[in-house]
């Protein structure tokens, strides 16, 4: 937050030229324009005004002949506006969470953190959070001579299909691992079994097959659920000397992108089910009830609101990347068939198939041995 403030600011400060074009759209465009954080273009700010190095990106001029009003308005989530119009347009830049957007007469738009919105004045929209996650933006309004920033018009009727986030039962289509993926089984396999001498080339591996430093971290992270909090931190601690020794002799690996924090009002019990739910392709009413029947409703907040929550919000490491890690490390355990066999049968809806199944216990037996994979190939077969 403090780098976009920042961000902005500069944008303010410095002169316009022609090497500094918009970042977003012409105001000559009257249609709804979104800037996705990934596409903002940045320019390097003139050396003779900056002590360092800084950015910026310019956005298009607010037509204002006066005052502007900026807010910062926080939606709940499944909370949006009414039908609306800007006098003199507006900008959104969602600063938390997933929210929507829609142009009248166009289809509605996913805005995550990092993305801007820009509606030109005139332009009938609606805005908010998603079914279910909270999002925060601030909204840049210039005010009219009638003291105006906004019209309120009708309420939105929003499609059933658009309310309804369940996803019908089946398996998403299937995948082909790639090199990088299949780079994750020794590491977890390694990990669960604290042989952290044959981890650090396993990571040196992950590492050159195009794992990022924060994704692996986010692998330790993750195991720790599975496998406790002693071998998840030896495993980190490993990574760590070993980026140590790395940057020494001149080597410096990708450190990945960090994952997009949420609003603080995430109820991620709430976010827990449906991960569970497009985990297994199910309706999430399917796994929206407590766990063990209450017998530990502890446990059930434990896995809902931390793992299946928190944990698998985390997206700088993908679904399908955590479910290789559980189904390697719970092999590994080869004492915990029960936990295994759920995890085997979410990889298969996840899209791995049987073809790509031999790939992963490939590696697992190159890593582990025969007996634990003969093991885990016999818990795989009760599928069938």
């Amino acid at each position: 937050m403090k780098r976009l403030i920042t961000r902005l600011a500069l944008g303010s400060l410095c002169t316009a030229s022609s090497a500094f074009a918009p970042a977003i759209a012409s105001t000559e465009d009257n249609t709804q324009t979104i800037t996705r954080a990934e596409q903002h273009q940045y320019n390097n700010a003139p050396a003779s005004n900056f002590s360092g190095q800084a950015q910026f990106a310019r956005f298009p001029v607010l037509p204002s002949s006066g005052n502007v009003a900026p807010a910062v308005v926080s939606f709940e989530a499944n909370t949006i506006t009414k039908w609306h119009i800007h006098p003199h347009g507006q900008y959104l830049i969602v600063t938390e969470g997933e929210g929507r957007t829609q142009e009248w007469g166009k289809p509605i738009q996913v805005i995550h953190k990092g993305d801007i919105v820009w509606c030109p004045p005139g332009v009938k929209h609606w805005h908010g959070a998603s079914e279910s996650s909270a999002m925060t933006h601030i909204a840049i309004s210039p005010i009219s001579n009638d003291g105006k920033a906004v019209t309120w018009l009708e309420k939105v009727e929003l499609p059933a299909a658009s309310t309804s986030k369940p996803k019908p039962p089946g398996k998403l289509d299937p995948v082909i691992l790639t090199d990088e993926q299949l780079s994750l089984i020794p590491i977890a396999a390694f990990t669960a079994t604290g042989q952290l001498e044959k981890l650090k080339p396993a990571l040196v591996n992950g590492l050159e097959q195009g794992l990022t430093v924060n994704q692996i971290k986010e692998v330790f992270a993750h195991q720790y659920a599975y496998v406790g909090f002693p071998r998840a931190l030896n495993g980190m601690l490993t990574l760590r000397s070993l980026l140590e020794e790395r940057t020494a002799n001149g080597i410096h690996d990708n450190m990945g992108v960090l994952p997009n924090d949420l609003p603080k009002s995430t109820d991620y019990y709430q976010r827990g089910n449906q991960t569970l739910a497009y985990l297994n392709q199910v309706p999430v009413e399917q796994v929206s009830g407590p766990l063990f029947n209450n017998f530990s409703p502890t446990v059930d907040h434990a896995l809902k609101a931390h793992l299946f929550g928190y944990l698998f919000s985390r997206d700088n490491l993908p679904h399908l990347y955590r479910e290789l890690v559980v189904v390697s490390s719970l092999s590994a355990l080869g004492d915990v068939n029960a936990q295994l066999r759920s995890h085997l049968r979410i990889a298969t809806t996840l899209g791995v198939d049987a073809t790509q199944m031999d790939r992963v216990f490939s590696q697992f037996e190159q890593a582990m041995g025969s007996d634990l994979t003969t093991n885990a190939k016999s818990v795989l077969l009760q599928l069938q």
